[in-house]
């Protein structure tokens, strides 16, 4: 009884071996493979985050580049459109001073007569323009020179020969200053002439007090303002003077203007002051993600618009950036060699750096307009920038754990697809091992009881006699074996 239980102990164990050693080989080739290939999943995941949140910075800041140089062309078309129109109207000058010129002169209109038409008739269309806030005309241009008055314009001026002829040349320019204003929208345009500081203005207003006794006790000579002097010094150049706030109209404004020439002479300066409301509009109404914000600079670092500054601030000049681009305790944000790196920008090409301003770090984007000197900039905070990252992180750690399920899924069941074949090929190795050795133990036990054998157990199944292989060699000796037995007992 002992023996039988140990030999049907031993029957299972070649088959539980056969499996377990199946089993743990593809579960541990498959163990390995799921690791190795979630440690790429990770590796390749992270590596994808880190690449992507850099990609998307770039993009961001590439974005931001491009709008500042869109913005920045916009602006230079502008201001190119307003260069060429001055250019035009100092071509027309010269040619009216010309000797050759075949100029009529045109009825000129002191610039008092404006607004105090009691001494003498003003231009028929003159009007009151609440743009402006006073008496124009959009037909005439007005004229004004130092030391006259109501009582003596005529006398103490015009009445001369050399000067009416000034005056009557000059009165030709009111049509293209016309053609000019209509195209562009020049606030003021205006010649300032050298020898005598004769000044003609477009559209024909007012250029100083009501009052005689004022003007005379205060006279306005052109040539001593910043603009003229700034204009003169360009030596026949296109200059594009600083932005100035007018204190009359209430507005900031930006001169364009060039030296005219007579025989090889300078003989007077051209102009023409813009407004920069549209040009402010354009820079103010950017929008950067949620806050950030666009401004313009000139050359010296000047802010000639910035959201943050509003139009009477200007009154006292154009503040410079250091001043505008503060902490809450009013420190400066930036330093002197920020403003210098933005204003130092070749033209075409663009700049970034980044600075601190309340305790958030920010990216700053300038690039050149290209006339003026004049610079677009952006400013971003950089969380802004950052703050789709961790959207991006967090798709990727999602997209990393469905892949991860997905190859432990695919791990088991790779392993329960082992265990069914490992049973199935444990069954075709064992089942004929089986077969034989209780067809020898039927064998044994008929001799040891002297019984004889029936046919059945001195015959091999012929399936396995058949087999190619080790199994069949083993059922074909087992053949042989009880064909010698089956003699023996013949």
């Amino acid at each position: 009884m002992v023996q039988s239980t140990t030999q049907t102990r031993k029957k299972g164990k070649f088959r539980t071996n056969v499996i377990i050693t199946f089993l743990t080989i593809s579960l541990l080739s498959l163990a390995v493979t799921g690791v190795v290939s979630l440690t790429f999943v990770n590796l390749i995941g992270n590596s994808t985050s880190d690449q992507s949140s850099i990609a998307l910075e770039n993009q961001i800041q590439t974005n931001m580049v491009e709008t500042a140089q869109k913005t920045a062309l916009v602006i230079n078309q502008k201001l190119a459109s307003a260069e060429g129109m001055i250019a035009a109207a100092a071509e027309e000058l010269e040619a009216l001073f010309d000797p050759s010129s075949t100029y009529e002169y045109r009825e000129v209109y002191y610039d008092l007569l404006f607004e105090d038409d009691s001494v003498s008739p003003a231009p028929a269309d003159n009007h009151y323009d609440p743009n402006y806030g006073l008496h124009v005309s959009w037909e005439y241009s007005s004229w004004y020179i130092a030391n006259t008055d109501s009582t003596n314009y005529n006398s103490s001026y015009a009445d001369i020969p050399a000067n009416a002829d000034n005056l009557g040349r000059v009165s030709n320019i009111d049509y293209i200053f016309r053609a000019i204003h209509n195209q562009l929208a020049f606030r003021w345009l205006y010649i300032a002439f050298a020898d005598d500081g004769l000044f003609i203005n477009y559209p024909g207003s007012i250029l100083g007090p009501i009052s005689d006794a004022a003007r005379l006790a205060d006279p306005y000579d052109p040539r001593g303002e910043y603009w003229y002097q700034t204009i003169w010094d360009g030596n026949g150049d296109m200059v594009f003077v600083e932005p100035y706030y007018d204190e009359f109209d209430g507005v900031l404004l930006i001169s364009i203007g060039k030296v005219v020439y007579r025989n090889s002479i300078p003989f007077a300066v051209i102009s023409g002051d813009i407004t920069i409301e549209d040009i402010k509009d354009k820079i103010i109404n950017v929008e950067i993600l949620e806050t950030g914000y666009a401004f313009l600079l000139d050359s010296y670092g000047g802010v000639v618009a910035h959201p943050e500054v509003e139009d009477d601030e200007y009154i006292s000049g154009v503040p410079n950036l250091l001043n505008v681009e503060v902490n809450p305790d009013f420190s400066p944000a930036l330093t002197q060699a920020n403003i210098d790196q933005i204003t130092s920008v070749p033209e075409g090409t663009s700049g970034t750096l980044r600075y601190t301003r309340g305790g958030d770090e920010r990216i700053l984007v300038f690039t050149q307009v290209g006339k003026g000197g004049y610079i677009c900039v952006i400013s971003v905070p950089l969380d802004e920038v950052l703050e789709s990252i961790p959207r991006l992180e967090a798709r990727i750690i999602e997209q990393n754990a469905e892949a991860a399920t997905y190859i432990i899924i695919v791990t088991i069941g790779g392993i329960l697809v082992a265990g069914i074949v490992a049973v199935a090929i444990s069954n075709t190795i064992t089942r004929p091992l089986q077969y034989l050795m209780d067809l020898a133990q039927r064998n044994v036990a008929a001799r040891i009881k002297d019984q004889p054998l029936s046919t059945g157990d001195l015959q091999v199944d012929a399936t396995y006699i058949a087999k190619d292989d080790e199994i069949g060699e083993l059922a074909r000796a087992f053949q042989g074996m009880l064909d010698s037995i089956r003699e023996e007992e013949e």
